[in-house]
């Protein structure tokens, strides 16, 4: 009979949750932020992301329960950002800088997520829904009191100009996100692409150049500073919903020559006899050691090959006999 190898289980299947969920939550994305929440089809998500329409129902249970994940993870993740950049070392205009940069680049990295919360804010005025209420009881309260509490700190030291904190920073964050909103409108009648990354590197420029201009009060220190923010490399953290990389590497095969190694000293054995280190060469599998790597792979084959020795069985013993069979 033939030996199967085990293939690795796909996508689509319960074996691999963290690459179905991740591949769900992607494909959902892209449908609600184009078709919204009541346009969006479950079925056209579950073929974008490859996985049976059963499968994304039992990680998900509806369609409502799966749009309020997609926003908490990115919520969530933009939460923690903030209040990362927020709480560094630095002084206030450097950290709100930061702060900027780091909400400009979180929006940049998937820009559909500016389209689903301006729909979230719409729906506010036909009274709201109950995702809109948890993602700013949760996050955009936290967020929105860490960056005010910034700005007046750089107001109360002198950096920034005396400008009213709960004016400036709506202001701020229009700056920031109209640039994507507004990306389809510039791509039909401009024909801009304003996905490359030399656009978004301009824009990141421009917004925490118009940002530092209005708020610094040494306008050009400001201006200054705002172009070492952005010209920063850019390192994208972690998705935490994307599935972690499995380690494929395996371990050598024993009839295999060993991979290429940097060349190292000899080991040092013990003599007995001479009781002084004397240099050992060879191949060493596991705790064996063999002169070659010729003689390791005769020895370990022909040991796989040997059947092994089964020891009789023991005959019964009598009742009352203590000593046993003779």
């Amino acid at each position: 009979m033939k030996a199967t190898v085990p293939t690795e289980p796909r996508r689509g299947s319960r074996r691999q949750p963290e690459a179905s969920r991740y591949a769900i939550l992607q494909a959902a994305l892209v449908e609600f932020a184009q078709e919204g929440l009541a346009g969006a089809r479950m079925d056209r998500i579950a073929v974008s992301a490859g996985v049976n329409k059963a499968l994304l129902y039992y990680y998900f249970h509806d369609k409502e329960r799966l749009y309020g994940e997609v926003l908490d993870r990115f919520f969530a993740q933009l939460r923690q950002r903030v209040m990362a950049v927020c709480d560094q070392p630095g002084t206030a205009g450097e950290r709100f800088l930061s702060y900027a940069r780091t909400h400009f680049d979180s929006i940049a990295e998937s820009p559909y997520y500016a389209h689903i919360f301006m729909g979230e804010l719409m729906s506010a005025s036909r009274g709201g829904s109950v995702h809109l209420d948890r993602i700013v009881e949760n996050y955009v309260l936290d967020i929105g009191s860490r960056v005010l509490a910034l700005v007046q700190e750089g107001v109360d030291s002198g950096e920034f100009r005396p400008v009213d904190a709960a004016q400036f920073v709506p202001s701020a964050i229009g700056s920031i996100v109209h640039y994507f909103l507004t990306a389809p409108l510039r791509r039909k009648f401009l024909h801009e692409d304003t996905s490359t990354e030399q656009a978004i590197q301009e824009r990141r420029v421009a917004v925490l150049d118009f940002i530092a201009a209005a708020l610094f009060k040494d306008r050009e220190a400001g201006i200054a500073l705002a172009a070492r923010v952005a010209a920063q490399p850019t390192t994208a953290p972690r998705d935490p919903a994307a599935p972690r990389k499995r380690d494929k590497r395996r371990r050598p095969s024993p009839l295999a020559p060993p991979a290429p190694q940097q060349e190292q000293p000899p080991i040092q054995a013990i003599d007995p006899a001479a009781d002084k280190p004397q240099p050992q060469t060879g191949y060493k599998w596991i705790n064996r050691w063999f002169p070659d790597v010729e003689t390791a792979r005769k020895v370990l084959a022909e040991e796989s090959r040997r059947p092994r020795k089964r020891k009789p069985p023991k005959p019964p013993t009598k009742p009352g006999d203590e000593r046993g069979p003779k």
